[in-house]
């Protein structure tokens, strides 16, 4: 028998998730996203690498705008008009890393033998960030519009980057390895954004059972999939990147939306929860 008071939140990421890792398409995931939101069965909640000018320019073919999101890995989040978790009632913006600006202080701070190995995103015109990282230049414009994370090409020394995670770790700034690029960021995580989230709803909202559902492909998503209620694990186009030995973790069928698709249609159906076909 379906519960009628069981709300899904979805904690999506989206590159190789809910969205084609080849074309960007959202397809067919978008309909059932706008289903489940139509029904206001589940809440959609993006948590993703990209930053919220980036994401802003998704929702043009994701219905997600208005949406709670986390951007830039769970270093932000992004709260609509009236969520509870707004830092005050004039803020939407919820800081759960470092301030750009304070990374970007503690960065120009640096000795100059550390500071010269650095070329940050704020060192790099819109064209320079567009060939180095293939994107187009509108594009490379909304990835400048950082928040909390800050981007960076690396060219000295392992001493010398020894010496320079020590010195950003005394202002409480750590260094993510990606593949050509290192990134500054606070401590924050996608799985502590999403425990922030999950709290304030159930705030605002008691009345509901509520169950979490995380699904992401990369290594930065695992956290969050095992700490939701259900974490679905994406595989990516060469076959499962990452893997839990969690009971209510389980591997989506396929990669990307159709995977998805395939995922969240299941989880319903054991709630006995159905969508209509159209």
């Amino acid at each position: 028998m379906a519960n009628q008071c069981v709300h899904f939140l979805i904690f999506t990421d989206l590159d190789g998730t809910l969205l084609d890792h080849h074309s960007y398409s959202a397809k067919p995931a978008d309909h059932l996203v706008r289903q489940l939101r139509d029904q206001s069965m589940a809440d959609i909640i993006p948590i993703t690498s990209k930053t919220r000018s980036e994401l802003q320019a998704l929702e043009q073919s994701i219905p997600i705008s208005g949406a709670v999101s986390v951007t830039e890995n769970g270093s932000v989040i992004h709260a609509p008009d009236g969520a509870p978790f707004a830092q005050d009632e004039h803020s939407h913006i919820v800081i759960m890393g470092v301030e750009y600006g304070r990374i970007l202080d503690q960065v120009n701070g640096l000795p100059q033998h550390l500071r010269q190995h650095i070329t940050g995103f704020a060192d790099m015109s819109v064209q320079a960030v567009a060939e180095a990282t293939g994107l187009p230049i509108e594009d490379a414009q909304r990835a400048k519009e950082r928040e909390a994370t800050e981007p960076f090409l690396w060219s000295g020394s392992d001493a010398a980057y020894s010496e320079l995670e020590a010195a950003m770790a005394k202002a409480d700034i750590r260094i993510q390895r990606g593949g050509r690029f290192y990134h500054f960021t606070g401590q924050a995580t996608k799985e502590q954004a999403m425990k922030t989230v999950v709290r304030a709803f159930q705030s605002s909202r008691p009345e509901l059972e509520l169950v979490s559902i995380a699904l992401g492909d990369g290594p930065n998503d695992l956290g969050m999939i095992e700490a939701a209620d259900i974490g679905v694990i994406m595989p990516n186009v060469d076959g499962v990147a990452i893997i839990s030995t969690k009971s209510h973790v389980r591997t989506a069928a396929g990669p990307g939306p159709h995977g998805w698709v395939a995922a969240i249609q299941d989880i319903l159906q054991k709630y006995g929860l159905t969508l209509p076909e159209t």
